[in-house]
Formats: structure tokens, sequence, C-alpha cells
């Protein structure tokens, strides 16, 4: 399931963003989450890359979408990110931090559906990742977002998925490079945590 972020402070405009995915939603027989932050500041303070997608406004209190935008940057440099504002001249700053598009408000759902599909696809790709570890004599290939941490003990990795734990020879910093750029925290010498499994 892909997680879609709706930083608006404007309630009826996240009303509509919402209104649009549901409807985005049955009509692609997709299921989509939504999660709702009132303005940046909420949105970035406790990130923990559990969303897929951003749409962001650009214009709100304490954190404008730009500064939000680059402090995001910092934490995650591969979630497909949208501004959605009133003026086309701020958004096209959006692109200096990454932005993928932007939407002129009032957004008609024609334009949504156009850019859903476009940012829908980075965001199946980056989720549909995979790596491949040797486990004894079988090779097994792990998609990314299925993986929930990463253990080592001695001299073995031990990969622990939703679908079981896989083991294979090797250290950490063998898959850390790989896994860092996929939402991956190194919380000690010995664990690589899926943040996109993090709950509390």
């Amino acid at each position: 399931m892909i997680t879609i972020a709706i930083v608006e402070d404007d309630k009826k405009s996240a009303k509509i963003l919402q209104d649009y995915i549901l409807r985005y939603s049955e009509e692609k027989q997709e299921p989509l989450a939504v999660e709702c932050f009132e303005n940046g500041l909420n949105f970035i303070s406790d990130y923990k890359a559990s969303c897929d997608i951003a749409l962001m406004d650009i214009e709100m209190p304490h954190m404008n979408g730009l500064d939000t935008a680059r402090k995001l940057r910092e934490f995650d440099s591969q979630i497909p990110l949208i501004f959605i504002t009133n003026m086309a001249k701020y958004a096209i700053r959006g692109y200096r931090v990454q932005a993928l598009d932007y939407v002129l408000k009032p957004m008609k759902y024609e334009a949504f559906v156009v850019k859903m599909d476009k940012v829908k696809r980075l965001a199946e790709k980056k989720k549909d990742t995979s790596i491949t570890i040797k486990s004894g004599v079988a090779i097994h290939r792990l998609r990314v977002s299925n993986i929930l941490y990463v253990e080592v003990v001695q001299h073995l990795l031990i990969f622990h998925t939703e679908d079981g734990d896989f083991t294979t020879r090797g250290v950490l910093r063998d898959v850390e490079a790989i896994l860092e750029e996929n939402g991956f925290f190194k919380c000690n010498k010995c664990y690589l945590v899926n943040l996109r499994h993090v709950r509390s």
C-alpha cells in the first residue's frame, strides 16, 4: 500500500485532496493510505519516512513548504514531492528541492490524476527496490519494503522480513549504503531498521 502525506494548513484544501485521493483509489482499484499534517513543522518534526508521496502546500504558518522540503531532503532524498500552491512563481522554486511537480489551486481532479499517475509510478518503483542475498545454497531476492530490520550476529547478517528471516554471511556495511537510501536507519552498530515499519 502506498501512503500519501498531505501537508496543508487550509482544511478545505486538505479535504479536497483527501476526496481526490479516495476517488483516485476507487477508480484505479489501488489501496492508498493518507496521513494529514496541518503544517510543515508538524510533518518534519518527527519524520519517520513512513510516507511514500508528499503533497505539500507552499504557503503555511510556522514553516513554509519550501523550508519544509529543504529540511525533508536532509532525511529523505527519494520521496516524490508535489507542491500545491496558488502561485506558480513559488512552485518553480520547488525544483531546487527536487520537487517532482506542482499543481496550481484551485485544483481540478483531471489535473490531479495526471500528477498522481506520474508520482505513483515513482513511489512504486522505490518500494519495489530489491536486494539479492545468498543463504546457504539458495539465492533470495528480498523486496526492500518488506524488510523490517537487519541484524548482525558475529559474521552473520539476519534479514528479518514480513516473509520470515533470511541469513547470509557478511558485515552490516555491505548492505548499509543500499538500505540507507531506502529509508533505513542504523540505530546502533548491530541494527539497520526500516523506518517505514516503525510505529512508536
